[in-house]
């Protein structure tokens, strides 16, 4: 049996009543002001540094080797000896180069003792203009192989060149050593010391002979350093401009030739200042763009800006995009924020 009209109006008729009397409960959006900390932008002048790894040595390092071939008779000095200018490192067996020498000295003083007795026959017109001639090209001939068979001779003794130190020594005695045959790798110590790295062809351009650097390695403290070569071309295998910096230290505590250290070469500042903001400040990055949130005025919100990021170094990303004077970007909680967000610096009074 269905119910009955009336008492179908009468239910829903005190249903619109109770509905009249509830009020609808308040909804907000409003997020309560985040907590953040803020840092200035700085404007700097300061150009990126150019940082990479470098190798140490001394500025005048050379392979020593004899001119002459022959059986090695001494290498008094091995490989960390401390040398000095003119002091024998190496010598040849000298009985064959003597002998040559000494048969040239023979054939020297033949040609002159010909030409001697050709200019007396010449003067009683015995002898021809033409023989006193011949006679005059034998001797000049006979001087220079003498001249040759002793250079050959002083040049089969190495040497020390300058003050140094044998880096290397490569031969034993009684080795047959046949000419220019590396014996001895040495290094003067009168030269300084240089630090070589290579450079990317991006960078390069910065760059400037007598510009400031620095080099260190294993937790030493930094040697200064100035720009002093920079090459015309580029390694065709790495394709990098290499460049030379020489040392300031006569010698760096602790180097040896052939240490790979740290560079940092500081190019000259630039012409108008550029944008620096904390490392923390960025957020979003992706390639060389990024976001940073700037505090408003008031400091009670912040606003999204877009930024092109140059470089980052240490703890400060350089920037390409300039920000207005005075601006203070969010750093601790800017992952948190959003655009036109409310905010509360730290440490400020309420």
């Amino acid at each position: 049996m269905s119910p009955r009209p009336s008492l179908l109006l009468a239910l829903a008729s005190l249903a619109s009543l109770v509905g009249c009397d509830r009020a609808p409960a308040p909804t907000s959006t409003a997020l309560p002001p985040l907590v953040i900390e803020a840092a200035p932008a700085q404007l700097t002048t300061d150009a990126i540094p150019v940082e990479g790894t470098a190798l140490v040595s001394r500025r005048a390092e050379s392979t020593l080797s004899f001119k002459t071939g022959g059986l090695i008779a001494t290498i008094p000095v091995r490989a960390g000896d401390t040398v000095r200018a003119g002091q024998t490192l190496a010598t040849l067996r000298l009985d064959e180069i003597d002998a040559l020498v000494a048969q040239a000295r023979t054939a020297e003083e033949k040609s002159r003792r010909d030409l001697t007795r050709v200019q007396a026959l010449q003067a009683e017109r015995v002898a021809t203009l033409e023989n006193l001639q011949d006679a005059r090209s034998a001797l000049d001939a006979a001087s220079a192989a003498l001249r040759a068979a002793e250079f050959n001779r002083a040049h089969s003794v190495i040497v020390a060149p300058t003050d140094g130190r044998i880096l290397r020594r490569l031969s034993e005695p009684d080795e047959l050593a046949a000419p220019g045959r590396p014996i001895l790798v040495f290094a003067g110590d009168t030269a300084g010391w240089i630090a070589r790295l290579g450079v990317t062809e991006r960078e390069i351009v910065r760059l400037h002979l007598g510009d400031r650097a620095e080099i260190s390695w294993q937790g030493a403290a930094p040697v200064p350093a100035t720009v002093a070569q920079i090459a015309e071309s580029t390694d065709p295998a790495t394709r990098t401009v290499e460049v030379e910096l020489a040392l300031d230290a006569a010698a760096p505590v602790g180097a040896r030739s052939g240490f790979i250290v740290d560079a940092r070469i500081f190019p000259q500042p630039l012409p108008a200042p550029r944008t620096t903001v904390p490392l923390a400040a960025l957020v979003e990055g992706s390639e060389h763009r990024a976001h940073v949130f700037v505090v408003a005025a008031d400091q009670k919100t912040v606003h999204r800006v877009p930024v092109e990021v140059e470089a980052l170094r240490g703890d400060r990303a350089y920037l390409r995009t300039a920000l207005p004077a005075g601006s203070r970007v969010a750093t601790t909680g800017a992952e948190f924020l959003s655009d036109g967000r409310a905010v509360t610096l730290a440490g400020a009074k309420p």
